[in-house]
């Protein structure tokens, strides 16, 4: 019968939007008063304990990049707010990590601090309960940044959502960022969750973060502000959810406990050990005094696809007029360079830049996707004399000792968000090298001129893209007379030279599959 092959589509159609009926959706007319960071001249104990250190007006940096300290640092700018405490992720997962940062939030706001969490709609279906439990205390405000209207964990639900609203809900608010007081924050490319603070059993993520303290913690506190006060953050209390009595304090007591058996277990004692706050503030260890400047895209972004590119973080950094004249050490786990960033790579070894790029080999990628978009451009890198490391998913012991990129045991995958220019100007933050983060998602990051904490991260990224943890790939000619250039692998394996001429530690259909990748269209999606 005619028309009958469109009778499944119009009949899924129908039961998509019949689904979608029944599920509940955000009160989007729900109060959000706006608020804003305190003066960074109010009187706290962790001012009082800066000013010994950092100079008046200038600002100070310490790297985070073992995941023990990452964690270790957020909860002690957690335990040591006594007035504010703002919170900006992408991801906050519900698991060890998450529920200790949770504890320390939920015990800050008892002590009376005002405590704003800003999260990414994501990865909340689940969590609405949660999210709504942490807004019910009186001291905690929770909004959700870019948020899906219709609240359901259905997988079709949240397809015909995305289908329905797709240039809205592809645009996602990526940025990481954890201020206490106005005074100290963590920033760089970790979310919340097991996997970045070697505490989860299968997956360690290997990220860097960075401390700092000063007069660019104003500036963060603006960003974050920005963001909190702009119309795509809905407040929590917008969640179809009715709390039953004693929830909030049932929780309460629960993350407490959960805490408190944390912090006597040998994973506590570790990050007690690893937490170089107390250290900082009482002149242990040194800060980097440095200048520094904030580049972060503005919310409209995500609501904005036309928003002109140098209001965007791309922009800002092309407007710091930094581009490197000797060396570009860049590390991405996501690295998709496109035609622009092609365009200046090129530029950069016409003026006689040597590029050093870190990025995942094809087994320690988590986004099969995403590196398919990277192997379409490794040729041209390589011609244009790109030097390209990918990481291992499991390094070997160098010189008796793991890599310190994690000292755990469990398979590694690249995280970090970093670059150096000429040992001189590094980047610490969220921006993957990919067009995701140029023009899709918001991102936010550091540029700090030091040259100490320029040598430390070229330090960090050298170790990494040494041979027994990491691929290096080259262009090699073919067996036969074609004179046709193909890709070759090079490693240390158990101390001895390896050559593959494959994709390592990979199967033949995952090759298929990343070959097929690869024909798609969707590099600008990447």
């Amino acid at each position: 019968m005619p028309g009958r092959p469109d009778v499944p589509a119009a009949l899924v159609l129908a039961v998509l939007v019949a689904l979608s009926g029944c599920a509940p959706t955000l009160r989007l007319d729900a109060a959000r008063p706006p608020s804003h960071a305190i003066p960074q001249h109010t009187v706290s104990p962790l001012k009082t304990a800066l000013a010994a250190h950092i100079p008046p007006g200038e600002s100070g940096f310490h790297l985070l990049h073992g995941g023990h300290a990452a964690l270790a640092a957020r909860l002690a700018l957690a335990e040591r707010a006594t007035r504010t405490i703002d919170v900006q992720y992408y991801l906050f997962h519900h698991d060890d990590s998450g529920k200790r940062i949770a504890a320390a939030l939920l015990a800050a706001a008892e002590r009376g601090v005002r405590v704003r969490v800003l999260i990414d709609d994501i990865d909340t279906a689940d969590k609405d309960v949660r999210l709504a439990t942490l807004n019910a205390h009186p001291n905690i405000q929770v909004r959700l940044f870019n948020p899906f209207h219709t609240r359901s964990s259905n997988l079709l639900i949240k397809a015909w959502q995305a289908l329905r609203d797709g240039v809205r809900l592809n645009r996602r608010m990526h940025n990481k960022v954890f201020i206490a007081d106005n005074q100290l924050a963590i920033t760089g490319g970790r979310n919340i969750g097991d996997e970045y603070f070697e505490v989860h059993p299968a997956l360690d993520f290997v990220d860097l973060d960075v401390l700092a303290g000063g007069a660019i913690v104003s500036e963060l506190s603006h960003a974050f502000d920005e963001y909190w006060n702009s119309d795509s953050a809905v407040a929590a209390s917008a969640l179809p959810v009715d709390l039953e009595d004693g929830r909030l304090q049932r929780t309460s007591q629960r993350l407490n406990r959960f805490a408190a058996a944390q912090r006597a277990s040998d994973y506590g004692r570790a990050l007690v050990a690893a937490d170089p706050v107390p250290d900082l503030l009482a002149g242990r260890r040194t800060w980097h005094i440095a200048p520094a400047d904030l580049i972060v895209d503005p919310p409209e972004k995500a609501r904005n696809p036309a928003k002109p590119t140098a209001k965007l973080l791309i922009g800002q950094l092309a407007g710091l007029w930094i581009d490197p004249r000797e060396r570009a050490v860049i590390v991405s786990p996501y690295f998709v360079p496109g035609p622009m960033g092609m365009a200046y790579f090129r530029y950069w070894r016409h003026q006689g830049v040597r590029i050093d790029v870190l990025t995942n080999a094809y087994a320690a990628s988590d986004v099969p996707v995403v590196h398919a978009g990277y192997a379409n451009y490794r040729i041209p890198l390589l011609e244009s004399g790109i030097n390209l490391y990918e990481l291992k998913p499991v390094a070997e012991p160098v010189g008796g000792r793991l890599r310190d990129l994690g000292s755990s045991t469990s398979r590694a995958s690249l995280h970090a968000k970093t670059f150096v220019f000429d040992d001189t100007h590094v980047f610490i933050g969220s921006f993957n090298f990919d067009p995701r983060s140029a023009m899709l998602n918001t991102e936010m990051g550091l540029v700090i001129h030091s040259p100490e904490l320029a040598r430390q991260v070229t330090a960090i990224a050298e170790d990494a893209m040494r041979p027994e943890r990491s691929y290096r790939p080259r262009l090699v000619e073919s067996a036969d007379d074609s004179h046709v250039l193909r890709l070759q692998w090079q490693d240390v394996h158990q101390g001895q030279p390896r050559l593959s001429d494959v994709e390592p530690e990979t199967t033949a259909i995952q090759r298929g599959l990343l070959r097929v990748l690869q024909a798609l269209p969707i590099e600008e999606h990447l």
